[in-house]
């Protein structure tokens, strides 16, 4: 599993995250604001999103995202909580937007090793 400690050096993810390069679209919530980019990592409680946006949000931010993948669409409120000008930022999931666990979890699976979505094996 990768780490990346924090500015202190502890390790502050719950979950395993899992390489991927996945498009994605964020609409940042009472803003008019938009911004595509691809999902460089995920687990089930966040992603990082690269964009070269030079990208003016706040952290704890509301923000909707939307990516697939293998026929699999997850649709989720997130929060802002790493901003890398020019080189994208990372997000936190809303645990209780319930469109997303279901998907995530079967893009996870798919990512760790398991049956492609919506392949035979996953019927």
């Amino acid at each position: 599993m990768e780490t990346h400690p924090n500015a202190v050096g502890k390790e502050r993810r719950r979950h395993r995250r899992f390489s991927c390069s996945l498009g994605a679209e964020v609409v940042v919530r009472h803003s008019s604001m938009l911004f595509r980019g691809s999902v460089r990592d995920i687990s089930r409680s966040g992603c990082f999103i690269e964009s070269k946006a030079r990208l003016k949000l706040a952290r704890m931010q509301e923000v909707e995202l939307q990516f697939s993948s293998r026929g699999v669409q997850v649709t989720s409120l997130a929060r802002v909580m790493d901003i890398r000008p020019g080189v994208g930022a990372g997000f936190e999931f809303i645990a209780e937007d319930p469109r997303l666990e279901q998907p995530l979890l079967k893009l996870i699976g798919w990512l760790d090793g398991g049956p492609e979505p919506g392949g035979p094996a996953s019927r």
